[in-house]
């Protein structure tokens, strides 16, 4: 994790303990990046940001390897399986932003609920279950996690789940409850900043112009993501979100995976999971980030997600990651 976020593969970070001496990476510490024969390359000290990170990252790893395959796959961005009310139910709601409008409920279960609002697909953590007993934020996302059978999600829904659920792992479940409040899910829509559609990250895109990508003699269509290239910035860093685009298509479900990076192998190829997948070994054609293998056809866009400190750190409200 340490050589992903602050190194190279060609070499590596050495820690030295801060002032506490409590043997663990904490701030304060810091950070020596060696080559392979030792010789040092840079030195930094660990920074409060930094360790909400790399907690960030730990967890996203840890969630990502433990949930194998995921969830089955639906082109409905969200669905509770065998929760299909017998007639949906039509309501009004107030949402977050102080939006109001008529959604109908569609499906449920004891902590969730689907709800269509305007045409799209949300899965609406429920307030109460049919006991009446108050659902916990934390509760219903790891109902999720445990009973994956038990629903199912487009390709980038899982992306926003893995934020969610690694943020919980993060904080701990008090301050995770306290902020968090009625979950709304569906996609990358993220309920808690204007940008709506980041899945909880800080996201960077950049798109191309129409045919600027050939693969087996397929063009990309104008908008489609630029391919992911070191030279302008863009770098491969274990727990984070990226995607892989299928040039000339925007609209069938086969048009790109969404993916968490996990790290690189000894033999060069980069380990990756993405939902319905499960974890794969993906080669990249030589001084290109055109994909072989398991992905061929497709390449690794120029779409970034990374993680969200600054939110970690508003929600962290007993400050247990720093203490």
């Amino acid at each position: 994790m340490l050589t992903s976020r602050f190194a190279d593969t060609k070499s590596q970070v050495i820690v030295l303990d801060g002032t506490n001496q409590d043997g663990k990476i904490s701030i304060g510490d810091t950070l020596v990046v060696q080559s392979s024969s030792g010789q040092e390359l840079k030195r930094s000290t660990l920074t409060k940001d930094d360790l909400y990170e790399l907690r960030f990252r730990e967890n996203m790893l840890k969630n990502g390897l433990a949930i194998e395959t995921g969830w089955e796959f639906t082109d409905q961005l969200v669905s509770i399986k065998e929760g299909t009310l017998a007639e949906p139910e039509i309501r009004s709601f107030t949402g977050a932003n102080g939006q109001t409008g008529h959604e109908r409920v569609l499906e449920r279960n004891q902590f969730w609920e689907v709800v269509e609002r305007d045409e799209s697909r949300y899965l609406l953590m429920r307030t109460a279950n049919d006991q009446g007993q108050t659902v916990q934020a934390s509760d219903a996302l790891n109902d999720i996690f445990t009973h994956r059978d038990s629903y199912a999600f487009d390709c980038a829904s899982p992306m926003s789940l893995l934020n969610l659920k690694s943020s919980l792992d993060t904080i701990g479940q008090d301050d995770f409850n306290q902020h968090a409040g009625q979950l709304l899910l569906s996609s990358w829509f993220d309920q808690y900043d204007s940008s709506n559609f980041d899945g909880g990250y800080l996201s960077t895109v950049r798109t191309a112009e129409a045919g600027a990508i050939t693969i087996n003699g397929i063009h990309n269509l104008a908008g489609e993501t630029a391919l992911f290239d070191p030279s302008k910035g863009d770098r491969l860093i274990a727990g984070n979100a990226y995607y892989f685009d299928l040039p000339g298509d925007t609209s069938s479900s086969a048009q790109g995976w969404n993916a968490l990076y996990l790290g690189q192998n000894e033999d060069g190829s980069h380990n990756f999971w993405s939902n319905s997948i499960g974890p794969i070994a993906v080669d990249f054609t030589e001084n290109s980030y055109l994909t072989s293998g398991f992905l061929t056809g497709y390449y690794l866009g120029a779409v970034v997600s990374d993680p969200n400190t600054a939110r970690l750190q508003a929600w962290d409200s007993d400050q247990s990651v720093v203490s």
